[in-house]
C-alpha cells in the first residue's frame, strides 16, 4: 500500500486542479488563470518523479520527496475546500432557479482572500521544490499518459511511513476490514465515509482501494466520481467504461444491466461511488435496485465518500 501514496496524494491534487480549471467560476481575482499556472506547475512537478524514483537511496532526493508531499497534502485541504464552495453555491443556485456567481459580492471577502492567498501559497511553495529538484540533479520525465481512474494512477515508491499520511492508518485498517467481511446479512452492503471538504475523505478512499488485500479480496474495483450529477444512466455508463475502456455511451437503463451483468455477474465486485451528494431516496434505490440486477457474488461491496449525514442515512435506510 506505501508504495501507492506519494502517486495518488500528487494525481488527486491535479485532478481537483483540472476540475476547478473547469468550473465557470468568474474571472475575480484571476483565479481561472492561477489554477491553470497551478496545473502547469503540478503537471511538471509529476514529470520529476519518475526520476526521483531511481535516485530514491539518496538523502537529498528523501528530503525533497517528503517536503514534496507535505506540500500536496496541505494543497488538497486547500483544493478540497475551494471545490466543496463552488459545489456548494452550484446547489443553491438551482434550488433558487437563478445564477449566481462565485465570486459575486454576496460572497465574503475573508474566503475570496483566503482562497487567493492559499493559491499563491502553493504555487510559491512548487515553484521553490521545482528549483531544488534541478539543483539535486532530478530532471522531468514526461508522462505518456494519465489517467482520473484511481486504478490506474502512475505510482512512485514509498518516502515516509504509512501512519504520516495525516493519522489514516487505523482508518485503512477499519474500512478495509469492513470490505472485506462476510458478516453482513443485507445484499451488497454499502460502507459510507463521512466528513467535511479537506478531511481526506477521497483519499482514503483510494489508499483503501488500492490496498493490496482489498486488490485481493475483489475480483473487480470500479471507481466512480459522482458529485451533484446523480443520474442512474450515467452512473452505470461510468462502471461499464471503467471496466471495458469503451467510451460509447448507452442510453438504455436495462441494455447497460444487461452489459454489466456480462462483466460482472458472479464476480465479488467493490464500487466506489466517490463525493455523493444525491440525498433523494428514490434515486438511491432505483441505482440499487439496478446494482442488484446485475447479480454479483454477495460478497460485492460498496464504498461511499460524501459531505452530508443525510446522504449516509438515505443509504442506510435503503
Amino acid at each position: 500500500m506505501a508504495d501507492a501514496i506519494l502517486g495518488i496524494v500528487i494525481e488527486s491534487m491535479l485532478g481537483k486542479v483540472i476540475s476547478l480549471a473547469a468550473e465557470d467560476i468568474g474571472l475575480a481575482l484571476n483565479v481561472k488563470n492561477e489554477l491553470k499556472k497551478l496545473e502547469g506547475k503540478v503537471e511538471m512537478i509529476q514529470d520529476l518523479l519518475s526520476d526521483a524514483q531511481s535516485k530514491q537511496l539518496t538523502i537529498p532526493v528523501q528530503r525533497w520527496l517528503k517536503n514534496l508531499q507535505s506540500i500536496a497534502l496541505d494543497a488538497n485541504i486547500v483544493l478540497d475546500e475551494f471545490g466543496y464552495e463552488v459545489l456548494r453555491r452550484k446547489i443553491e443556485s438551482r434550488k433558487r432557479d437563478k445564477v449566481l456567481r462565485f465570486f459575486s459580492p454576496s460572497n465574503t471577502l475573508s474566503f475570496r482572500l483566503k482562497m487567493a492567498y492559499n493559491l499563491k501559497k502553493i504555487m510559491v511553495d512548487l515553484e521553490k521544490a521545482f528549483k531544488e529538484a534541478n539543483q539535486i540533479g532530478l530532471r522531468a520525465v514526461e508522462l505518456t499518459s494519465t489517467s482520473s481512474n484511481p486504478g490506474e494512477i502512475r505510482l512512485t515508491h514509498p518516502f515516509v511511513d504509512d501512519s504520516e499520511i495525516v493519522g489514516r492508518d487505523d482508518d485503512i485498517s477499519s474500512v478495509k476490514r469492513m470490505l472485506t467481511s462476510s458478516d453482513y446479512k443485507t445484499d451488497l452492503p454499502v460502507i459510507a465515509v463521512v466528513g467535511m471538504g479537506g478531511q481526506g475523505k477521497t483519499t482514503l478512499a483510494q489508499l483503501v482501494y488500492k490496498n493490496d488485500a482489498v486488490v485481493r479480496h475483489f475480483d473487480k474495483r470500479i471507481w466512480v466520481c459522482v458529485s451533484d450529477d446523480f443520474k442512474v444512466e450515467r452512473l452505470l455508463n461510468e462502471m461499464l467504461q471503467s471496466l471495458t475502456r469503451n467510451k460509447e455511451e448507452i442510453t438504455n437503463r436495462e441494455a447497460l444491466v444487461k452489459e454489466l451483468q456480462k462483466k460482472l455477474k458472479e464476480k465479488r465486485y467493490l464500487l466506489v461511488l466517490d463525493d455523493v451528494w444525491n440525498e433523494d431516496h428514490d434515486e438511491w434505490e432505483s441505482m440499487r435496485n439496478c446494482l442488484l440486477g446485475i447479480g454479483g457474488s454477495e460478497d460485492s461491496k460498496i464504498l461511499v465518500t460524501t459531505r452530508s449525514d443525510v446522504v449516509a442515512e438515505v443509504i442506510k435506510t435503503s
